[in-house]
């Protein structure tokens, strides 16, 4: 006598999502994600590195995070409610005899959304404690004026396509302190929850489209050596 398999009964009650961009990334369908019914996914989490959406190698090192918001039939829209460069990118820019100057600080755009922004500003060479002070209180005031002339897709499809890091590093090299690289590595929207759970698109069920569902991959987390200066999390905070 066969003996029923209950997994298949489960997938059988699952029904596929497909998850769509933000409007300012284009709407595009980005994964495809089981769920029992629609309470289940929404406010979900979806992790994609930005290559999936641009195509360009060179956004290989950037992770943006989509949380459902509104599911209409088959189809999840969602939000960006963060962006982060990895940490195996910021520590092939930070070495000895460098500063990097850690600057977090709250941000707010032409059409009202909050969110945290953390910049990391990384000099040719050891630097004063004035230039340090300087530097950390220019990039702030900086990247927050443009931030608050910008609507928030506006501002985000900058930071993505590097072109607020670009602008900041021509604003700060006018004060005459040597610099190697300013660096947005992190934008995050305020919200009222969170949800800890996150969908990567390489795991838990999620597939690109055409695609077939792949094994779940534990999500890397590199360490900076000493001789890089350490986690960037440790700079000098602003």
């Amino acid at each position: 006598m066969a003996v029923p398999v209950k997994g298949l009964d489960k997938w059988k009650r699952k029904k596929w999502y497909k998850i769509i961009a933000p409007r300012f990334l284009g709407e595009a369908e980005l994964a495809q994600v089981p769920a029992t019914d629609d309470d289940h996914l929404m406010n979900r989490v979806l992790k994609i590195p930005l290559r999936e959406i641009t195509r360009d190698m060179n956004h290989t090192y950037v992770n943006i995070f989509l949380r459902v918001h509104e599911i209409v039939g088959s189809k999840a829209f969602t939000k960006l409610i963060k962006h982060e460069v990895s940490r195996e990118y910021l520590g092939t820019m930070v070495r000895r005899r460098r500063d990097a100057l850690q600057v977090v600080f709250p941000a707010k755009s032409a059409d009202g959304v909050e969110f945290n922004v953390k910049a990391m500003v990384i000099t040719l060479n050891r630097v004063s404690g004035q230039q340090k002070t300087l530097l950390r209180n220019e990039a702030r005031k900086f990247i927050a004026a443009k931030a608050a002339g910008q609507s928030f897709g506006d501002f985000i499809l900058d930071t993505l396509y590097g072109k607020t890091s670009m602008e900041s590093f021509e604003h700060l090299r006018k004060l005459a302190v040597p610099l190697y690289r300013v660096e947005v590595y992190k934008t995050q929207l305020k919200e009222l929850f969170d949800t800890e759970q996150v969908i990567a698109q390489e795991g838990e069920g999620a597939v690109a489209p055409d695609s077939k569902p792949a094994e779940p991959a534990a999500e890397e987390k590199p360490k900076l050596t000493e001789e890089e200066g350490g986690e960037p999390e440790a700079a000098e905070k602003a």
